[in-house]
């Protein structure tokens, strides 16, 4: 049974999802292009190449997850890994308001896989969801 507050952060998690998952889309899709902003960084902290197409592969992909309440918290979950990773970039070049920003960003992705968790896929048994069987 879905309570009245359950379903209230549901709606919040799943509006916050929404919002993450146009600024990652966004984030990810120009670390393809091999001309664009994140091409130098990414050669400035020693990253190869096809590192930096993976993250905004990841970013792609863990953005579009936000919005499905059976896949989000594996996409919240890759993100907040993503976010850990650009949180150590930023803090080695001492960019300290970024690095605010990525634990927002990071709590924001933890808070919606704890929401969805209990309706993500691959979960053993009905108990995971907060039903029963009978």
């Amino acid at each position: 049974m879905v309570t009245r507050w359950r379903g209230v952060r549901w709606v919040a998690a799943w509006a916050l999802g929404v919002y993450f998952a146009r600024m990652y889309l966004a984030m990810g899709w120009v670390k393809f292009d091999s001309n664009g902003f994140w091409t130098a960084a990414f050669a400035r902290w020693g990253y190869p190449p096809w590192f930096r197409v993976a993250i905004g592969a990841l970013e792609v992909v863990g953005g579009a997850a936000l919005v499905i309440p059976w896949i989000a918290s594996y996409g919240a979950i890759v993100l907040v890994l993503v976010m850990l990773g650009a949180w150590g970039t930023r803090a080695h070049d001492g960019r300290w308001v970024d690095v605010a920003w990525i634990t927002a960003y990071a709590i924001g992705l933890a808070w919606i896989a704890f929401e969805w968790w209990g309706l993500r896929l691959f979960r053993r048994g009905a108990k995971a969801a907060g039903t029963s069987t009978s």
